[in-house]
């Protein structure tokens, strides 16, 4: 830290902030007892607990995980000493809201936890990380948090870095803060009660990272991402459980890689924006139509990994009219997105004004360039500036040729 007098007479300040927070696979994690470490340890406990510390948590669940493991939770917490309040939430794109963020708000203080000494837990996924994390980071100006992820988008994606948000006017994570969570556990046991669909939601996510950052990760997909789907990671066969366990490391490890270096975004050259470019928009518009008030219109909301999934074809098919990836290559991604229960086509890809909203507020995000992340062979990436609507369009006429051969449209339609 230094502080400077200029010679104009402005005082100079220069600080660094050092962050430091872990990922930790613990595998059934609620059925475990846990010591709290000494004293000289450097591992945070999984409660936070420190030796003659608090014990009061704000404890913040999703309400259906309080349904699926309600007593699990409760016994946890009760076999570890805590003295808890229970706070449960939905979950779910319609959530992210101030209104949910401010509640928590007011359940810390009506709670009146520590500053310091009493992180908040949270059991849930990637949505109640957001707006939770949100409420953390403005909370006094930061309190801390301990995230159990119960989703593979959790697992793989929206806890590991260090971003938090909330929606707002209609856009995606609109309002955010940097703060990430103290610790977070990863235990794919929570995966074994969800829905095939949200499985199919976080598996674009990873496929995301194998497409433009990991040649061998995508080929783990290509081979074993059907199985672990069909089994929800729960492996019945030794091959099986090698392939789930690597497949949510290897998610993991290729994600912190992405970002322990640019946290904060300060390069806007990332590989994590493939899959967000379009995505956004198309995600928020089939939300808000979902709640058409008048029957006729309304129609299915699309999950965040279906979104993207969306893209990536957008993105791919842009990739392969400018020869940076091959079309056998363009085959196999299309082959493993379909192999993961992720839609092909949607009817909103059919109206140009959406797609060109959501790359106009894609490059104001970006700071005034597109910087999409476009495939440069699988594995690799490099970033285009001079997208153009005819190419965004014959993107979209590729992907309605898809469409023939693809029945999700009804499902996701």
């Amino acid at each position: 830290m230094a502080l400077t007098m200029l010679p104009d007479g402005a005082w100079s300040v220069t600080a660094k902030q050092v962050v430091e927070y872990a990922v930790r696979p613990v595998p059934n994690v609620l059925n475990g007892t846990f010591e709290i470490p000494g004293p000289d340890s450097a591992e945070c406990d999984l409660l936070g607990r420190t030796p003659a510390g608090s014990m009061r948590r704000l404890v913040v669940v999703d309400r259906e995980v309080m349904r699926l493991y309600g007593r699990q939770v409760r016994g946890f917490l009760d076999r570890h000493g805590i003295e808890y309040r229970l706070l449960v939430l939905p979950g779910g794109e319609a959530t992210k809201t101030m209104r949910t963020v401010l509640r928590v708000c007011r359940e810390l203080d009506d709670f009146g936890i520590a500053r310091r000494s009493e992180p908040v837990i949270v059991f849930g996924g990637g949505v109640l990380n957001d707006v939770v994390g949100m409420a953390a980071s403005i909370y006094r100006r930061g309190i801390e948090r301990i995230v159990y992820g119960t989703t593979l988008v959790a697992l793989v994606d929206a806890t590991v870095g260090a971003k938090t948000a909330s929606d707002h006017n209609g856009f995606k994570n609109r309002l955010g803060t940097y703060r990430p969570a103290r610790l977070v556990i990863a235990d794919r046991s929570f995966l074994a009660t969800q829905e095939r669909r949200r499985l199919s939601d976080g598996l674009a996510e990873i496929l995301k990272l194998g497409i433009v950052c990991d040649k061998s990760l995508f080929e783990l997909l290509e081979d074993y991402g059907g199985l672990v789907l069909d089994e929800r990671f729960q492996a019945a066969t030794p091959t099986a459980d090698a392939a789930a366990t690597q497949i949510i490391e290897d998610g993991i490890k290729v994600m912190l890689t992405e970002l322990h270096e640019n946290l904060w975004e300060g390069e806007l050259a990332r590989a994590t924006y493939f899959g967000h470019t379009w995505s956004p928009k198309v995600e928020m518009e089939a939300l808000r139509r979902s709640r058409s008030p008048l029957a006729w219109r309304r129609r299915r909301w699309l999950l965040h990994g279906e979104a993207v999934a969306l893209d990536m074809l957008l993105s791919v098919s842009i990739a392969c009219s400018r020869g940076l990836i091959s079309e056998s290559e363009l085959d196999r991604i299309v082959a493993v997105v379909r192999q993961l229960d992720l839609p092909t086509w949607d009817p909103l890809l059919d109206e140009p004004a959406i797609l060109a909203a959501g790359l106009e507020d894609s490059v104001r995000h970006r700071d005034g360039e597109q910087l999409a992340p476009l495939p440069e062979s699988i594995g690799s990436v490099t970033y285009a500036n001079d997208i153009t609507p005819a190419e965004v369009t014959a993107a979209v006429d590729w992907m309605r040729s898809l469409r023939k051969s693809d029945n999700r449209e009804t499902r996701h339609g």
